[in-house]
């Protein structure tokens, strides 16, 4: 399978890649080094953490809103509460290192618990207020739309957060490759148009440079409806709603023939390199000792494997 997170990887680091993709490392493996590995393939930062939890609080209201039922801000956010203080004490308590087959369903195990690089004025309770805050703009964004909650309600067809694999999931073939589109929200509407929601718990960048990676990528989200669904361009639409700020940014996109085209080229191409790293491997010609790392120290310094990588780096040691 391909997807857009496996392109960034890719491109921001060989050596991750390798690790995440190519070095077919199970919790149960019998080489402790690739037991370790497993392991660390579920690790998460904190900011990736927290957006987590305000998806899955954002698809419970969307699937209480579904099924005819309302939904009070409070009851949402007393959930997210228990949610991150109970992955929250599970991580800090290090449980992912006894219980490492229960990360994800017993709590999370967290990037700055496993290297001990929590910062020291960090609370859990600061951590779930800035979740509520975001929880809170999209609530507010919401209510306030001139549609949105209308559209959702007699839409003829859903997609709330759906698995990336198996039948009917989102994505589109390349060759003998499936594309994976992990969308957050995508809607059949009663009209006839096709519209996709990607829901962002940063801020909106300052610049359209600064926000070229998630164009591209809602580009290829895009893609899915129009090649699976048979979609006409003109009938579908996307919107990326950043929710930083105490008020949501909305940033609308649309797909031309053009703009069509440049993103499908991209897409082969990145499945083409990927296609020849997966043959590398197979063929043992691929050595983590030959890969080289990324172009940046700090870049190594925030990554989940570097104890399997660099294992010496440290914030005061730099190679």
């Amino acid at each position: 399978m391909w997807s857009f997170s496996r392109d960034q990887t890719l491109r921001s680091c060989e050596r991750k890649y390798y690790f995440q993709y190519l070095s077919h490392a199970y919790l149960n493996s019998p080489d402790p080094w690739l037991r370790q590995i497993a392991l660390l393939k579920k690790v998460k930062n904190m900011p990736m953490w927290q957006g987590e939890c305000v998806h899955e609080a954002i698809a419970e209201f969307l699937t209480q809103i579904q099924g005819g039922r309302q939904v009070p801000f409070e009851s949402l956010a007393l959930a997210l509460q228990q949610r991150m203080v109970r992955d929250w004490t599970f991580s800090e308590k290090r449980q992912f290192r006894e219980e490492p087959g229960s990360v994800g369903r017993s709590g999370v195990a967290l990037f700055e618990h496993e290297y001990n690089e929590v910062p020291p004025e960090t609370q859990i309770a600061d951590l779930v207020n800035e979740a509520r805050e975001m929880l809170g703009s999209f609530y507010r964004w919401a209510q306030a739309h001139p549609s949105f909650l209308a559209d959702f309600k007699t839409a003829k067809r859903r997609w709330i957060e759906p698995p990336p694999w198996g039948d009917g999931a989102p994505g589109f073939a390349v060759g003998d490759v499936q594309a994976v589109t992990k969308v957050d929200l995508a809607l059949h509407l009663a009209d006839g148009q096709f519209r996709i929601y990607d829901w962002k718990t940063g801020k909106r960048p300052a610049t359209e440079k600064g926000g070229a990676s998630n164009s591209t990528q809602i580009s290829i989200y895009m893609l899915w409806p129009h090649l699976v669904m048979n979609f006409p361009l003109g009938k579908v639409g996307s919107s990326l709603v950043y929710l930083g700020e105490a008020q949501a940014q909305e940033v609308s996109f649309h797909l031309d023939e053009e703009l069509a085209l440049e993103t499908k080229q991209i897409i082969r191409s990145s499945v083409e390199q990927a296609q020849r790293w997966e043959n590398y491997a197979k063929s043992g010609r691929l050595k983590i000792e030959n890969i080289d790392f990324a172009d940046s120290v700090n870049e190594c310094r925030k990554c989940n494997y570097k104890s399997v990588c660099r294992a010496a780096l440290t914030r005061r040691v730099i190679p």
